[in-house]
């Protein structure tokens, strides 16, 4: 182990600095993950580890013995001063750990071989409605998520945190155009059945009789689905609404059909 960095214009550190920002973070295809948990979480699925900064109190704690263990195994570690490792994060309390990890690859053969439910997402804009939509797939049992272009970048550390350590649990294709989409559906993805979640659909999200292999798409916040997406569409579901209120958040209303073809599939 090296000595303790505690000088921000150190390379490793401006390097680290500059990975907060999207579009460095896209030209060196990796990713910034920060806190013990979403390591951990990071470490469990297989991720791969670019380096790893610890400050001094975290290397020498009894209870994060194991996690040093495997990562000493895989990775770089550096030692950080308390207050540098704060300064540099974009949380308030970084817990003593930040890593950098390279962003897995992923290619439209993997997806469509490999999973039977998809969910798609098209141009979800909103960090906290981007994770929690991660999080609630692997929950409910999807094996892929594919994020089409125009949606938030997945490893914007608003999206990380919201996913609870997700962005690990499944598969992530992001910035996938809609042709690209559609020409795999039709080149690969011929056997799925394709749900738009639609407010102006005329069955209802448990009226239908969901398929094994499925993809759900889940529209903009604001505009729901892309017409051409709606148009290719095998079925369009809606939630009953009562009151005053015409529509619910993206999230919420993934995670409610999203639940409803689990159910289905569980009986």
């Amino acid at each position: 182990m090296n000595e303790i960095i505690s000088s921000s214009q150190n390379d490793k550190i401006k390097y680290l600095n500059k990975l907060y920002r999207s579009r460095t973070r896209r030209k060196e295809g990796v990713f910034v993950l920060e806190g013990k948990r979403l390591i951990e979480a990071a470490s469990a699925g297989g991720a791969d580890f670019e380096r790893v900064f610890l400050s001094p109190a975290f290397f020498k704690a009894d209870k994060n013995k194991d996690l040093i263990d495997k990562l000493q195994n895989r990775v770089s570690l550096d030692l950080v001063s308390e207050e540098l490792l704060k300064e540099t994060a974009a949380t308030v309390n970084p817990q003593g750990i930040i890593a950098i990890v390279k962003e897995p690859n992923y290619s439209s053969e993997k997806f469509f071989k490999t999973a039977d439910k998809i969910l798609l997402l098209d141009r979800i804009q909103d960090p906290g409605n981007m994770g929690t939509m991660i999080r609630t797939a692997a929950a409910a049992g999807f094996e892929a998520v594919i994020a089409l272009k125009g949606s938030v970048d997945i490893y914007n550390q608003k999206v990380i945190r919201a996913s609870m350590g997700g962005i690990f649990a499944i598969p992530i294709w992001q910035k996938v155009s809609k042709n690209e989409f559609k020409k795999d559906l039709k080149d690969r993805a011929a056997d799925f059945e394709l749900l738009a979640a639609d407010i102006k659909a005329e069955k209802y999200h448990f009226e239908h009789q969901y398929q094994q292999k499925l993809i759900l798409m889940i529209g903009n916040e604001a505009n729901g689905l892309a017409e051409d997406l709606l148009n290719i569409a095998d079925m369009k579901v809606k939630i009953p609404l009562k009151g005053e209120m015409e529509s619910l958040n993206a999230a919420i209303a993934a995670a409610v059909i999203s639940f409803e073809i689990l159910a289905q599939q569980l009986k």
